[in-house]
């Protein structure tokens, strides 16, 4: 049950006790459907909300408004004919979610204006604001026109009269007897909650289900009265009722229907519902972040799927650099047997087993020799792009790898802070658009952890902190990298990408990591830092779950000056 006849029967009440006299100082628009009323009385300020959202249409007093959107149309309208007027009548109209508020502007001008009511229609799908001159009905504006095409027996547009949506002819509540009572139900024994809802005017699904409820101890007349001692204001008991953090439900007397719910009390129907809203409200916007946080990681998974597609063809055709230097050497082992102007020949292949024949196209051009020689320029140049697209596999086997581990933290995040914490990194990563609407690129610094190209081709990654640098050794790192740290210092773990296995790493790959190492330590400002390197397979963390600390063995120690790569950062 979010907002019924009952509610707003309180609420009315409350509002006319508080707000009757007070003027309208200022009206901002929240979102597309709710408007922000700022009420003042002497020194005291009051905001009231009216909102036309199709699931949870309300009115009622809030602490403070969220903040304004850019005002539209409606809401300068609204100020124009309201705002420094006088509440002189709040109201129910019959029993439905209908409220309406008459004010007395005011004007410098000799003639006064004529009285204004806004009327908040608060009826689901059909919810509506109006705002109409009190003074004969005539609808000036209203945040939903409805025309004939619409709705032809009632037309909601500037200059009509405004008249009530048509009844439904079902009895006030108020019923007085019980003979009354079962007549309307033609003395049926059992009466479900629907027939309640259908026949009795200002109840809602809940409050019939409530009757039913009550009606298990008591006959359902009694169970009846009871429930109908609510609609007297000054019977009300607000309730919140939740179902551990989940929010169920906010009424004016006690739910039995929930047995085992959680029943917060307030003194107000107006702080009551303003509770709820305020729970629901951080329930979707929960809900709103996760998906759209999900949706961002779906993305740049299909954008890895995509390059790792991409490099795998890449990698199919540079492992053919073998081919070129076969073919070279082919040519090489029968350059008697050939001449100037073939355009291909046919050999035997020394390199296989079968020793089957095999055809190489040659340039008619170039002499055989040439022909050889332009074989293993092909295959320097494709065994150097194999090494290259060895390292961008890497790279994208440690972006899949953080991938996983957002995916994780966000299956476990529970708070809406859990989840902006979240958005942050991913619009650090790349994932998301930055507020301004560009995707942010990722800098050096930028995302879970630094990266920089040594000038070998080597991919070194630099941890950002302690977090980081543990996703670095638990996550990113294979046994054949190498990892370095600043020796007894506190610092970020550096790894050197190894992803072709190689049982050593070139010393300017190491030193350029080691400077880094040092760099990103606490001893930066110092001239010669001892920066230890062993293989990532003799690092474990030790034992406990301090992130970032770890025992190694079988290392070595450079001795280095701090520095970044100036050139090859990535």
């Amino acid at each position: 049950m979010s907002y019924d006849s009952l509610a707003l029967r309180v609420i009315a009440t409350e509002l006319r006790e508080i707000l009757l006299g007070s003027t309208i100082r200022h009206i901002e628009q929240v979102n597309a459907h709710t408007f922000s009323f700022k009420v003042g009385h002497a020194a005291e300020t009051r905001w009231l909300t009216l909102s036309a959202h199709s699931v949870h249409a309300r009115a009622h007093l809030i602490e403070k408004p969220p903040p304004a959107q850019k005002q539209s149309y409606l809401a300068d309208f609204l100020a124009t004919h309201l705002r420094r007027g006088k509440i002189t009548a709040i109201e129910q109209i019959g029993w439905d979610r209908i409220l309406k508020i008459t004010v007395q502007p005011v004007s410098d001008e000799p003639i006064q204006p004529t009285p204004k009511a806004v009327i908040a229609e608060l009826m689901g799908k059909h919810s509506n604001i109006i705002l109409i001159d009190a003074s004969d009905n005539r609808i000036l504006e209203s945040l939903k026109r409805i025309d004939e095409t619409v709705n032809r027996h009632r037309e909601i547009l500037p200059g009509e009269t405004y008249t009530l949506p048509p009844g439904q002819g079902k009895v006030a509540p108020l019923i007085p007897d019980k003979e009354t009572f079962t007549e309307l139900f033609d003395g049926q024994s059992e009466v479900g909650w629907r027939e309640l809802f259908s026949k009795v005017d200002g109840f809602s699904p809940t409050l019939a289900k409530e009757v039913v409820a009550r009606a298990a101890e008591t006959d359902l007349w009694d169970a009846y009265q009871q429930v109908i001692t609510y609609f007297d204001p000054t019977n009300a008991a607000p309730q919140l009722l939740r179902d551990g953090d989940e929010p169920l439900a906010v009424s004016a007397l006690r739910l039995q229907q929930y047995p085992n719910a959680t029943t917060q009390a307030f003194d107000t129907m107006n702080n009551a519902v303003a509770a709820y809203y305020d729970a629901i409200t951080l329930k979707e916007g929960i809900v709103s972040e996760r998906n759209a946080l999900k949706q961002a990681l779906k993305k740049q998974k299909n954008l890895l799927q995509r390059k790792a597609k991409a490099l795998q063809k890449d990698l199919d055709r540079a492992e053919k650099s073998e081919d070129y230097r076969i073919q070279g050497e082919l040519i090489l082992a029968n350059l008697h047997t050939m001449t100037r102007g073939q355009e291909q020949v046919e050999l035997q292949n020394y390199y296989s087993p079968d020793l089957e024949k095999l055809t190489i196209p040659l340039n008619p051009e170039q002499t055989p020799s040439e022909n050889a020689q332009a074989y293993f320029k092909k295959y320097t140049k494709a065994k150097r792009g194999y090494t290259r697209i060895q390292q961008l596999i890497s790279d994208l086997d440690a972006d899949q790898e953080t991938l996983q581990l957002y995916v994780s933290e966000l299956e476990s995040a529970k708070t809406l802070g859990d989840l902006q914490r979240l958005r942050g990194v991913f619009t650090e990563n790349g994932y998301l658009k930055t507020q301004q609407g560009r995707k942010q690129k990722q800098p050096v610094g930028e995302g879970p952890f630094r990266r920089y190209t040594s000038t070998n081709g080597f991919q070194m990654y630099v941890g950002k902190n302690s977090q980081s640098n543990d996703l670095l050794l638990r996550q990113i790192a294979k046994p054949s990298d190498m990892w370095l740290h600043a020796k007894q210092i506190h610092g970020s773990h550096v790894i050197i990408r190894n992803p072709e296995n190689r049982p050593d790493i070139p010393m300017p790959t190491l030193l350029q990591a080691a400077q880094l190492a040092a760099y990103y330590s606490k001893a930066h400002h110092a001239s010669n830092v001892p920066v230890d390197y062993t293989w990532a397979r003799y690092v474990v963390k030790r034992k406990g779950n301090v992130a970032g600390y770890v025992h190694y063995t079988r290392e070595k120690t450079l001795y280095v000056e701090p520095a970044v790569p100036s050139s090859d950062k990535k």
